[in-house]
């Protein structure tokens, strides 16, 4: 005589239990609907873990990727500056070049299977590492040869004494390194200075290459620190050549055209590698005067680093 509602219930273990509803023994039936609030909360922990390592692991893949992503631009950039170096340090090229700094501009191609930081045997003429060698491409100046091999970085000093605007600029150079040593000495042929090679560089050697009228403007003009290439030698006007440099009148008779660089212009060599540093060394002593040299040697400095890093 009793009436019976089966009311069910869901257990956490997917089982099901029944219980009779009204009188009887059957009222007492133990009801087994499991830990549901605890089963819940473990639930949202375990969805929240995850949830935590899925960010955690996209943000580590997006690091990556992006260190990744930094590395390859620095690659190409730095290698885009090498090759254009080597292609303007060889006269290469056209068009006028800015006016702006080229820090590292211009450096030099080091072969892809050579370590920049190799052994410089016989002076500045043969660089050898990794498993080549290859001949520098100022080596083939012998004018140049002494201050390569003397002097950590050189300073070639495109000028004239007739150039009004040359006239402040030598000024300039004179008043920030003469006298203070910093530059390597000319040779002499009154015994002061003989020394082919000395026992350690000099932080810096000046080159004057005049684009004077006469040997005897070119001497007088020339201050006494300096190293000079010498009027009647034919690679003073190759050395104009190859770096595209001179004066306008000088065009012409040099066949220089286009002209990359007009008087005065001071091109800064890594002594080592024979890499264009800079194009800008007198804007340079204009604007930093005898501190610019420091700026050249950390030029110097990351321009051998950075290719250290690449050819590695």
């Amino acid at each position: 005589g009793h009436n019976t509602i089966p009311i069910f219930f869901c257990h956490s273990k997917d089982t099901m239990q029944k219980r009779r509803v009204g009188g009887g023994g059957d009222a007492s039936l133990p009801m087994t609907v499991g830990d549901g609030a605890a089963a819940t909360t473990t639930r949202r922990r375990r969805k929240k873990k995850r949830h935590g390592r899925s960010i955690f692991l996209c943000n580590t893949t997006f690091a990556s990727v992006a260190i990744i992503m930094v590395m390859i631009f620095l690659s190409a950039f730095v290698m885009k500056m090498i090759l254009d170096g080597h292609n303007n340090s060889v006269g290469g090229g056209g068009g006028s070049m800015t006016k702006e700094r080229q820090t590292l501009d211009q450096h030099i191609n080091i072969p892809g299977n050579m370590n920049m930081i190799g052994e410089n045997k016989g002076g500045s003429n043969i660089f050898t590492g990794g498993k080549g060698l290859f001949k520098l491409p100022l080596s083939k100046f012998s004018t140049l040869s002494y201050a390569l091999e003397n002097a950590d970085i050189v300073a070639l000093y495109f000028a004239a004494s007739w150039c009004p605007m040359s006239t402040p600029i030598t000024k300039a150079l004179d008043v920030a390194f003469s006298g203070k040593g910093i530059l390597l000495p000319p040779l002499s042929n009154d015994g002061t200075n003989t020394k082919i090679k000395h026992e350690k560089r000099h932080r810096l050697a000046i080159v004057y290459i005049s684009s004077d009228s006469s040997e005897e403007e070119m001497t007088l003009y020339a201050k006494q620190e300096w190293n000079v290439v010498p009027y009647e030698s034919s690679e003073r006007n190759e050395i104009k050549r190859h770096f595209s440099t001179c004066a306008k009148k000088e065009m012409d008779d040099l066949h220089i055209n286009p002209r990359k660089h007009e008087i005065p212009t001071l091109i800064l060599i890594d002594s080592l590698t024979h890499g264009v540093l800079s194009t800008s060394g007198v804007e340079d002593i204009k604007k930093n005067h005898e501190k610019a040299l420091d700026e050249w040697a950390m030029m110097e400095q990351l321009a051998r680093s950075m290719e250290e890093m690449i050819m590695v």
